[in-house]
């Protein structure tokens, strides 16, 4: 263990923009000042602000709203959409919410759901709200209908707030979106703001997407204005917070049983992984009842929790994950975490204590690097970069997964029988980079798909052949480009987490790999429990169309995936010395690298030690499960 200090940080003051005047700032930090500028001077349609946790990137946002007519907030979680939300009407700005639970109905009715929503809402409401997937979905043709792309037309400005959260392929979707918002208004002001911004993201759309951008760095200076304070770092050998949780849980009790009250959070508990978050909370429970009492969990498995609400309670420890990495606004004076594999959700977990008040950082994991002396803030944030995992996307990755992205859409449109506007065509033909390759690419699986016999149907392919399975996996594969985030297997789940069972949805091959099924609810609701310690509970997956064995599905994803991309391209290998294969080869090679398997397709049945999972994996909706007990 060593320990050594972050000190504070400032950054530089100007006196306000009038327009920051006017709203009552008796100064502004530079880069606020640079923001409002843009917004009222500024000749490029895209703004990206690097400004620390802490530092006013939201204050900014209002300048942008009050400025155009209708403006579009885009958040990467609901749960930080929703605090973002409490902010903007606290301070008087009328907001509308849009996710998923907002709009009624299926098909068409969706669709004219939608667009009702988004008319209504343009003469009632300043700002709207949602998230990067209902965007996503507009592009993908998951609306029916010609008139869904409607949507973009009705947004002059748009922000996408905290926008290195995402992964290369949620990114490639972010940037479609913003190419797709430049091109259709004549003026469009779309600001990009995170604290860790991934720089390739920018650079694309800078080199490849040929968008004009804005650079906004806030300065840290010596003598500015405060808004980090001063934080002690104790670094501990262990890697994992679980194998200290007697004397984290003592060192918290001391604290609580110390402190003049319970009713704000002052101290979080960030672990890597769902399952030590739950495990803590049982421990907690079980050996601390006093802890227990003032602490609430927050991780992946509450989010669907409808018992769980932080806006409700009252807790001094917050017990959370990845997810707590943006949006606490708490004044967090101690803090406990895992050290994640990149530098950028590093810093975002690091730089939720020391806002307010001087704060001692509990970090395990961290392994080696020129961490261990005194240093300021800025110095300290290289060392992470220099020292963890940077968080890179290749530009010819991206291309191609945009290029796709925009193919696959037009693919789907003309495959329906709905009406579409060829101008989205023409747009994605001229402006997009990759689309014919990949355009080319679906035509020529779609066209040898076709070749497969079905019945007394001609074909050049049985439907066993192991050209159709791949033919047909591939196909399947696709699918992952319906959404932003890719496939993923949701259950509705009972877990054990303290004092009583949670009912929640999860994806269902990451929970069963540490816990066990104890037994099925008439209502197919899973009640789990927890598998040894010892073990990951035995799980074999089988994936659709073309696997002949079963997949072992019990070990971390890295392993799985790494499998099943050697199994497929050895597959491919095989079928290029196929005369009837008329599929490049290379592409199909490509199309697998530049994907996640475990990310695109879900298995079509799972085997645990006790029960057979059927998965029906419905283009029409999310896939649905049907489970029996195994007769041994």
């Amino acid at each position: 263990m060593n320990q050594f200090e972050v000190a504070g940080a400032s950054l530089a003051t100007e006196p306000p923009e009038p327009a920051l005047e006017e709203r009552g700032f008796e100064y502004a930090r530079a880069f606020q000042n640079r923001v409002v500028e843009w917004i009222h001077d500024g000749t490029e349609p895209v703004a990206v602000v690097r400004a620390p946790t802490g530092a006013g990137k939201t204050a900014t946002f209002y300048e942008l709203i009050d400025s155009r007519e209708m403006s579009l907030l885009v958040y990467p979680t609901n749960a930080l959409l929703r605090q973002q939300r409490e902010r903007f009407e606290d301070d008087g700005i009328s907001v509308a919410v849009l996710n998923g639970n907002t709009l009624d109905g299926h098909g068409h009715e969706r669709t004219e759901s939608l667009l009702q929503y988004v008319n209504t809402y343009a003469a009632d409401h300043e700002v709207v709200l949602t998230n990067p997937d209902i965007l996503q979905a507009v592009i993908q043709a998951m609306y029916q209908g010609g008139e869904p792309m409607r949507f973009f037309d009705q947004f002059d400005a748009i922000v996408y707030d905290e926008f290195h959260f995402y992964d290369a392929l949620a990114a490639s979707g972010l940037l479609l979106q913003i190419k797709i918002l430049e091109e259709r208004r004549p003026d469009p002001k779309i600001l990009l703001a995170s604290a860790t911004p991934n720089e390739d993201f920018v650079n694309f759309l800078r080199e490849r997407v040929g968008l004009n951008l804005y650079d906004i760095d806030a300065d840290y200076v010596e003598n500015g204005d405060r808004f980090r304070q001063a934080v002690k770092v104790v670094r501990h050998e262990e890697q994992k917070l679980l194998d200290q949780r007697e004397d984290v849980a003592t060192a918290l009790r001391d604290e609580i049983e110390s402190a003049s009250s319970y009713d704000e959070p002052h101290a979080v508990v960030v672990f890597n992984s769902a399952r030590d978050s739950n495990k803590f909370h049982q421990f907690l429970h079980d050996e601390y009842p006093v802890v227990y009492e003032h602490t609430v969990k927050d991780n992946g498995f509450d989010t669907n929790d409808e018992s769980v609400d932080l806006d409700s309670e009252e807790f001094y420890v917050l017990n959370t994950t990845s997810k707590g990495e943006v949006g606490l606004d708490y004044d967090i004076t101690t803090q406990y975490m895992e050290s994640p594999r990149s530098a950028s959700a590093f810093l975002q977990r690091f730089g939720r204590a020391g806002r307010e008040s001087e704060a001692t950082v509990h970090l395990y994991g961290l392994g080696q690097g020129s961490w261990g002396d005194d240093v300021d803030f800025p110095t300290f944030a290289s060392q992470v970069y220099e020292g963890l995992e940077a968080t890179e996307m290749n530009h010819d990755w991206l291309s191609d997964l945009v290029g796709f992205r925009a193919a696959y859409a037009i693919s789907v449109r003309e495959n329906s029988s709905g009406w579409f506007n060829e101008e989205l065509r023409e747009d994605f033909e001229a402006n997009i980079e990759r689309y014919d390759r990949w355009r080319g690419f679906i035509a020529n699986i779609e066209r040898e798909i076709g070749e497969i016999k079905d019945g007394f149907s001609p074909g050049k392919y049985q439907e066993n052949d192991p050209e159709a399975k791949l033919l047909q996996f591939t196909e399947h594969c696709f699918q992952v480009f319906r959404g932003l985030r890719g496939q993923s297997l949701p259950a509705s789940i009972k877990y054990p987490r303290g004092d009583r069972l949670g009912v929640t949805t999860y994806d269902l091959t990451t929970t069963l790999r540490h816990y066990d099924i104890s037994h099925v609810e008439n209502d197919d609701i899973l009640v789990l429990e927890p598998s040894d310690d010892d073990r990951l509970s035995p799980v074999t997956a089988r994936l659709p169309e073309y696997e002949t064995e079963p997949t072992r599905y019990d070990k971390p994803t890295i392993e799985i995936e790494d499998l099943l991309q050697t199994k497929i391209h050895r597959q491919i290998d095989q079928l290029e010395l196929s005369d009837e294969f008329e599929v490049n080869t290379d592409l199909l090679h490509r199309f697998f690298r530049v994907i996640q398997i475990t990310n695109a397709v879900v298995p079509s049945r799972i085997t645990t030690a006790s029960y057979e999972i059927e998965i029906d994996s419905g283009r029409n909706g999310p896939p649905t499960i049907d489970i029996t007990q195994r007769v041994i």
